[in-house]
């Protein structure tokens, strides 16, 4: 169960720093998905910096659980708002993104749940 964990942890922090990232460097893949959910580039902003700060806090998570508790609750409610946004564009090849985000939900809901027994114990 610790293992799985952190493994999932690792996993949607590099995700995250990589998309996080690119929202603050306003790097050109980054600017395409922006444009495409019509979101304002401030918003976009704020959202990479969430996410860098979700990484961080599923990194020391890891070994602070109460840090990664918190940073999966918040990557869960990050996914909730993309994937609104995402249906918002009622496009449907941008709604199929959507599986993606879903998928990331998903695993940030197990990375709280294994987070929560690994304080319970």
């Amino acid at each position: 169960m610790e293992i799985a964990r952190v493994v999932l942890s690792i996993f949607v922090a590099l995700l995250l720093l990589a998309t996080g990232g690119g929202k603050l460097l306003d790097l050109p893949f980054s600017r395409t998905n922006r444009d495409q959910l019509n979101v304002h580039p401030v918003l976009w902003r704020i959202t990479g910096g969430l996410e860098v700060a979700a990484t961080i806090g599923l990194t020391w998570g890891i070994w602070f659980v109460p840090f990664g508790l918190a940073a999966a609750i918040g990557v869960v409610l990050l996914m909730l708002g993309a994937i609104g946004f995402r249906i918002r564009t009622r496009n449907r090849k941008i709604g199929e993104a959507a599986v993606a985000d879903l998928i990331l939900l998903l695993i940030s809901v197990a990375i709280a749940v294994l987070s929560a027994l690994t304080l319970s114990r």
